[in-house]
């Protein structure tokens, strides 16, 4: 008798269930019901994303016009201008490092 045709001795059970699936068993006159829960469904680009990528848009352009008005003259607009641009790159780098973690 070939292995495939008669009754097998293997006594294990293998049942899977896809997301948000169940599997029933009965053995010995008891049930067990195993409920795999629901994963999370894809939602797409993320509020965090969307702010990360406005300050990195903002940075570039900031720095372009900080770039393009600089004369070397009453350098006091210059100042502001580079603090502003200091700052915006202080925030994109903790928002880097924020959204970053929040993936890992």
């Amino acid at each position: 008798m070939s292995a495939g045709n008669g009754p097998s001795n293997n006594s294990n059970q293998y049942n899977s269930a896809g997301p948000g699936g169940n599997v029933y068993a009965t053995q010995g006159g008891g049930t067990i019901n195993v409920h795999q829960p629901q994963t999370a469904a894809r939602r797409g680009v993320g509020i965090d994303t969307k702010v990360l990528l406005a300050v990195i848009v903002a940075d570039v352009a900031f720095f372009f016009i900080g770039m393009l008005s600089y004369t070397g003259e009453n350098t006091s607009g210059d100042a502001w201008r580079a603090g502003i641009f200091l700052f915006l790159l202080a925030l994109t780098g903790t928002l880097i490092r924020r959204w970053i973690r929040r993936r890992v």
